[in-house]
């Protein structure tokens, strides 16, 4: 009898995470965030007019994107996280010796006893710019395809699943006992074509939905609290993001979002826009979605996240690089400034090009400027006045005002908080 009492005990001990209605007690967890690290392998050049051109247009920190991926490694390894999630676009443009480069840095984190599980992102798969700049060429590299993803990062997600998508490269892992995470791929590499910039929109095919729907089905008779990641945000991030933007939200958003809410998967972690975000989607039955953008490790304020799993609670905060090797001081205003200007001169070039005088289409593109760089931050800013026209000649007005939309929500950030965040798993309610 006493054998019989210490085995039931045990099991009770087992399974106390959960009661007999399902409700979650006291489960706990905490792991790591960080997205987008866009790793370029500099022996693909990082000097010369062709790269340089190629940021131009595209800013990133790529020239230093080793040195922010190995600062982010040794930010995770300091934690006592028990995992790490990366949700897409782990490479530039999806060279092979960029992919083999960073599974080969993140082997660092496994080594210390942190799994680590990564997902494509529309920069990783049969990318048509596969590229290596040498002065002023830009030479076509070998790339990956989806066979050549699942074999490099086999270690890191696909060796481990419990369940397999047989139609896209996503997988179910449960990285500690009772919490099951979806790693979702929607990322639409099958349409990129050589020598062309790869498909940004995500897309779901319908029968990974019905993957989705039917695997969350067991994990609720399993009692198992479920979570996602991928790249692709699943709801908007601010008013209007579908029409501006809409590449930066999965496909039939609305439908896919209220799904994941009825499935029971509640809390989705995404990339893809480089900004620091959360924003909750509640629906009248008392159903909740809640997406947690991570920005960019290669776009200021270079962020990473950490989630604490306790008491029914999702405790999420925010940590940010401040400094690099090559840039022990000044990395922080460095970086800011070198995304700002990169996307002030590229609104500046387009609007010149569109017959806006020079003054006009500089004071305007610094604006836009700030507006990004404050949702990049997070947590916006209340601002009275959010574009100064003022000096502006008639024609400017006349063509910010397709932009000044973009430009005020922007500025409006969504409840709730985007960088420290207390959830209720239960409720969707933040605080």
């Amino acid at each position: 009898m006493i054998r019989f009492l210490s085995v039931i005990f045990l099991a009770l001990a087992t399974l106390n995470a959960f009661t007999q209605d399902n409700e979650i007690v006291d489960l706990t967890s905490h792991f790591m965030v960080f997205s987008d690290p866009h790793y370029y392998d500099p022996s693909l050049g990082t000097e010369g007019e062709a790269f340089k051109k190629y940021l131009d247009g595209d800013r990133k920190l790529l020239k230093e994107s080793k040195e922010l991926l190995a600062e982010a490694i040794g930010i995770v390894q300091a934690t006592d996280a028990e995992f790490i999630l990366i949700p897409g676009d782990l490479t530039k443009d999806g060279t092979k010796t960029s992919h083999e480069n960073f599974a080969s840095m993140i082997q660092s984190i496994e080594d210390s006893g942190k799994p680590v599980f990564v997902i494509p992102g529309n920069h990783d798969i049969s990318n048509g710019e596969s590229n290596a700049y040498q002065g002023d060429k830009v030479i076509p590299v070998e790339n990956v395809d989806p066979n050549d993803f699942e074999k490099i990062y086999w270690d890191y997600g696909y060796g481990d699943a419990i369940y397999r998508d047989s139609n896209s490269l996503s997988y179910v892992i449960e990285p500690v006992n009772g919490l099951w995470v979806f790693a979702l791929d929607a990322s639409l590499y099958r349409e990129n074509e050589p020598g062309h910039h790869p498909e940004t929109d995500g897309e779901f095919h319908r029968e990974t939905i019905k993957w989705i729907e039917g695997i969350a089905d067991k994990g609720r008779e399993k009692n198992k609290l479920m979570f996602a990641f991928m790249h692709h945000g699943i709801i908007e991030h601010y008013q209007k993001q579908d029409r501006f933007f809409g590449e930066y939200v999965v496909n039939k958003y609305k439908r896919v979002s209220r799904r994941f809410a009825d499935a029971g998967i509640n809390v989705v972690f995404t990339g893809h826009y480089h900004s620091q975000d959360v924003t909750i989607k509640k629906w009248r039955d008392g159903d909740f979605v809640v997406d947690v953008e991570t920005g960019s490790l290669v776009t200021y304020p270079c962020p990473l996240r950490e989630v604490r799993l306790k008491n029914n609670e999702l405790h999420i905060s925010s940590m940010f690089i401040e400094n690099i090797p090559s840039m022990p001081e000044g990395f922080v205003d460095f970086s800011r400034e070198y995304v700002h200007s990169g996307i002030a001169g590229i609104a500046e070039k387009v609007m010149i090009s569109m017959w806006l005088r020079k003054e006009d289409a500089r004071k305007l593109s610094g604006q836009i400027g700030d507006a990004f760089i404050e949702h990049y931050e997070g947590d916006e800013p209340s601002v009275d006045r959010y574009l100064d026209l003022s000096g502006v000649g008639l024609f400017g007005k006349l063509m910010i005002l397709t932009k000044r939309r973009l430009i005020k929500e922007l500025y409006s950030d969504l409840h709730p908080a985007d960088n420290e965040v207390i959830i209720d798993l239960e409720t969707g309610n933040a605080r």
